[in-house]
């Protein structure tokens, strides 16, 4: 793995090839550097690109780290067990899960989540079967606030998706391709409101400009005219969705 040397830090980062990709970009995540190259990229160019960018790479880690340390968020797997904080449209609420006389995983939601499993399950089973019925309900609200905002703004462009899905994607907020199918990542509903409905008009735009040019920020600036308030939430904190 090669290393970035930057003052007093010796960063490691890992190279992806990717077929996707059209343009080099870094990715840092706690403990984790990913540089993202088109497949054909020269190993020159990628080391140039990594130097060009060291001063950002020490100063994004050195942020994470702090955040890491204050507790801003955790690099521990989710639990779904009583007493969890589960991470929904902006704020984390409180899960609890109870033992019932229930056929199938039941939840309800006010203040906090509250699911109810069948009694006979044993305690690793009523853990999965918490994640699987909050999972399940995640996707509804999601779906449900994505044909909405498509309802929305797909009209007043004139174009509309041929379809929408949900992916777990790694490092892609959202993407559309040349066939007008939108994908976004579902990890999109632990985030505010918001900043879903930018995700969705930034790719609805993509229906009509296949760019970042100054015409496609004009698009997007149209349908949203406060965008740019919502456009940093993702690289401030998208990485705690994560």
């Amino acid at each position: 793995m090669p290393v970035l040397a930057v003052a007093d830090r010796q960063i490691p980062y890992e190279i992806r090839r990717s077929r996707r990709a059209k343009r080099l970009r870094i990715v840092v995540r706690p403990g984790r550097v990913e540089v993202v190259v088109p497949k054909r990229t020269w190993r020159f160019t990628i080391d140039s690109f990594v130097h060009a960018n060291r001063r950002w790479i020490y100063e994004k880690t050195k942020r994470l780290e702090a955040r890491e340390a204050a507790g801003e968020f955790s690099t521990e797997p989710q639990r779904y067990v009583s007493g969890a904080r589960i991470l929904f449209r902006g704020r984390r609420l409180r899960l609890i899960v109870e033992s019932a006389d229930v056929e199938l995983p039941e939840l309800t939601y006010k203040t906090a989540f509250r699911v109810q499993v069948p009694r006979t399950l044993s305690p690793g089973a009523r853990e999965a079967a918490a994640r699987a019925c909050v999972d399940a309900w995640f996707a509804q609200r999601a779906r449900a606030d994505v044909e909405a905002h498509i309802r929305r703004y797909a009209p007043r462009l004139g174009h509309t998706p041929t379809a929408f899905r949900f992916k777990n994607q790694k490092t892609l907020w959202g993407s559309c391709s040349a066939r007008g199918v939108i994908s976004l990542n579902w990890r999109l509903v632990a985030a505010p409101k918001k900043i879903l409905e930018y995700v969705v008009v930034h790719e609805i735009c993509h229906l009509v400009e296949r760019n970042h040019s100054p015409k496609f920020w004009r698009l997007v600036a149209a349908l949203m005219p406060d965008y740019r308030e919502h456009r940093p939430w993702l690289t401030r904190h998208g990485v705690a969705l994560k």
